[in-house]
């Protein structure tokens, strides 16, 4: 069940930014490039083996293929210049680092360091930084789907004492934020940039640095994105995208998230810093 389910979002992925890449000029070919990306994840996790368990070897030896679809696929200046050695040699490390933490829910490996030196923004630690773009594209990009298969396939962590700003799961930062109908109102969740899967926050409290004074917290919107909203924390001047399906419920976050890329273009035009990037580099 959890295999087919683990398809089915991958689908769901596909069909909406194909959607709105037919109704969405401005983001046609992020989208474009987006489903054909989302296609080549779903059949990397599809062949990812056994899914209780994090398989670092396959992960790495999935790059020269990765690489290989990204320059047949990927903008021209994607994928010509990577460092491919450098690449599976910083992916071989962050993913052995996993190997070396006790185990979590019955699993083989634990995938809670996995995320972190990986981000745009975060830095972690700094031997294992990269700045190179399109070399963290590669990365995130299979981080996201051999990750997110392990996740589906594992049993839930159990419920935080408070408030995570990282995944419980797999310790990435979010992406985004989703409001989601419950009772009479909305609750909140952080959607994680590595398994993509979500947990609850509070409705008002910035990811980034805690903020909780609603005056420091504004929120900014645009017409043409009813459903989707930049909130902003005055006090570290980060901001993350929020996703509201009580008002589009046939939105996929991650996808409408990069449908959404001119907000995030005005945000940092008014000198905010986005907390994490998505996989695109947005």
């Amino acid at each position: 069940m959890a295999t087919a389910t683990h398809q089915s979002t991958w689908d769901a992925r596909i069909a909406r930014a194909r959607e709105l890449a037919s109704s969405s000029p401005a983001a046609r070919d992020l989208l474009t490039f987006y489903a054909a990306l989302a296609e080549h994840q779903r059949a990397l996790a599809a062949g990812a083996g056994d899914p209780q368990t994090f398989d670092v070897d396959r992960a790495v030896e999935a790059i020269p293929d990765f690489l290989a679809w990204l320059r047949r696929t990927g903008p021209c200046e994607l994928g010509a210049s990577v460092d491919v050695d450098g690449v599976a040699s910083a992916l071989s490390r962050r993913l052995n680092d996993a190997r070396s933490l006790p185990p979590e829910g019955g699993s083989h490996t634990n995938p809670k360091c996995v995320a972190s030196g990986f981000s745009r923004q975060d830095a972690g630690g700094a031997e294992h930084q990269i700045e190179d773009p399109t070399s963290l594209f590669v990365i995130e990009s299979l981080l996201q789907a051999f990750a997110e298969q392990f996740v589906a396939s594992n049993p839930a962590a159990p419920a935080p004492e408070s408030t995570p700003m990282r995944c419980p799961r797999c310790a990435g930062l979010p992406v985004a934020a989703v409001l989601r109908e419950a009772g009479h109102g909305a609750k909140r969740f952080l959607l994680c940039a590595l398994c993509l899967d979500e947990w609850e926050c509070l409705r008002i409290v910035c990811p980034a640095c805690g903020e909780q004074d609603f005056d420091r917290l504004p929120v900014y919107t645009a017409e043409q994105f009813a459903h989707v909203r930049i909130d902003a924390c005055d006090r570290c001047q980060r901001y993350i995208k929020t996703i509201d399906l009580t008002k589009d419920g046939l939105a996929v976050p991650c996808v409408d998230d990069i449908a959404s890329v001119s907000l995030d273009l005005w945000a940092r035009e008014q000198g905010y810093t986005r907390l994490k990037s998505n996989v695109l580099g947005f």
